[in-house]
């Protein structure tokens, strides 16, 4: 990694590490091409996904922060230095472009600069995030099962894969060490919280509203996150994800399912499946599905929990010109849209317009056309909005409130009510601070 102090000679571009090499090369591509566009010179910076965010602040406590970033947790920061005035206004750049990107994007991306009480753009919309149910379904027809088996209904959704998939392909199997469902219970993987969210959204009891309003003090919400709690760590009661699932990193479900430890899984990107896309095509493309998820308990269609990646450009970086022509190059010249579909495609642009299109609708390709006909159809939850109204909330997302939460209860044994309780208490801790 490139030394603190050093600079490019005309723009430095903090970009974390890609989950496969599609991904890095992609970002070299795009890199390559502004430099031949510009005739300038870019010092390309990576970090690992969990160590950006930490190498950002030390830059920035050094007086010395990157031009560019772009990154899925540091970015968690962006309303905070927005907030603290480091960040550039960018609407200049982005707003003749403005009829491009989804409304909802700009709107996560306007922010509040807290030195002179402004809002505007300081931000650029880069990638969504939305939540993939993966299964196998080579391992369903060992059992004589199929994709239409699956329950279309919350509850027995969740009980097939525990009560009657699992014990079924353990016997076909002749193997104890395979689980119908790898669903995280750690205190440490940004699924755990994609994951149990998920099941906040189908028992209709969100911490924060789609419209940013915090929630924790209404009793039926409060019972409601008691109650999906109590539903996804029953699957661990029933031993029905590996007991490892308590220590996961961010990538191990990832390589439970890719290893067919588990039967399915859920991913808040397609990164799961894109590692089977080049070493096992036949895997990736016949065996593993992407399937749609179940309804919410209430029996309407499950709003997806979804997160809006988002890029910024530092008042302090030494070279703000051409870091907004950076921005402009990626937009204008359409390699936003590039780099999402050469970078393997893991997360799907912040425009529907885009999304609509042949590329993501290809049916060869079914994680794809999937995870596209599920942006395009289905209803969203972004809990993000709500840091937009108070940037101190991304802290509910960095101390690993909800994550925590699952943690308690599943490997400390605590109850459900206590644990959200618990949660509960922090946030409040979290926003008075």
């Amino acid at each position: 990694m490139t030394p603190l102090g050093a600079r490019a000679t005309d723009l430095v571009v903090w970009w974390e590490e890609g989950f496969y090499p599609q991904e890095d090369e992609a970002v070299r591509e795009t890199i390559a091409a502004f430099e031949q566009d510009t005739g300038k010179q870019v010092e390309l910076v990576r970090h690992e996904f969990d160590q950006q965010t930490a190498a950002v602040q030390v830059a920035i406590d050094a007086g010395r922060p990157p031009d560019f970033l772009f990154g899925q947790l540091a970015e968690h920061q962006i309303p905070r230095w927005a907030e603290e005035g480091r960040l550039v206004d960018l609407t200049d750049i982005i707003g003749p472009f403005k009829d491009v990107f989804d409304a909802d994007t700009l709107e996560f991306s306007t922010l509040r600069n807290g030195r002179d009480g402004r809002t505007a753009l300081y931000a650029v919309p880069m990638a969504r995030d939305t939540t993939h149910v993966h299964v196998w379904k080579s391992l369903l027809e060992q059992v004589g099962l199929t994709l239409d088996d699956i329950p279309t209904e919350w509850d027995p959704f969740w009980s097939f894969w525990c009560d009657r998939v699992q014990p079924a392909v353990r016997k076909a199997l002749s193997r104890d060490d395979v689980w119908g469902t790898g669903l995280p219970m750690s205190a440490r993987a940004i699924d755990t919280r994609v994951s149990y969210t998920e099941f906040q959204v189908a028992y209709g009891a969100l911490w924060a509203s789609g419209d940013g309003r915090l929630q924790v003090d209404d009793p039926a919400v409060r019972a409601g996150m008691i109650q999906a709690l109590d539903g996804y760590t029953e699957i661990w009661r029933k031993d029905c994800t590996p007991p490892d699932s308590v220590d996961w990193a961010g990538i191990d479900n990832n390589k439970a399912f890719v290893g067919q430890r588990v039967v399915m899984t859920i991913n808040g990107t397609l990164s799961t499946t894109n590692l089977l896309k080049e070493t096992r095509p036949d895997d990736y493309h016949d065996n593993a599905a992407t399937i749609d998820w179940p309804s919410s308990r209430d029996g309407q269609p499950l709003p997806i929990y979804g997160v809006l990646t988002r890029g910024a450009v530092f008042a302090a970086g030494g070279h703000v010109d051409t870091a907004r022509e950076f921005v402009r190059f990626l937009v204008a010249d359409v390699w936003l849209a590039h780099w999402l579909s050469f970078a393997g495609d893991r997360m799907l642009p912040p425009m529907t317009k885009l999304i609509d299109s042949p590329f993501w609708l290809d049916p060869s390709d079914p994680h794809r056309m999937r995870s596209a006909i599920q942006a395009l159809t289905r209803p969203r939850y972004d809990p993000y909005l709500v840091a937009n109204r108070d940037w101190r909330t991304t802290r509910v997302f960095q101390d690993h409130v909800w994550e925590e939460a699952v943690h308690r209860v599943a490997a400390d044994g605590i109850s459900p009510e206590q644990a959200v309780d618990e949660a509960i208490a922090r946030i409040k801790q979290i926003l008075s601070e």
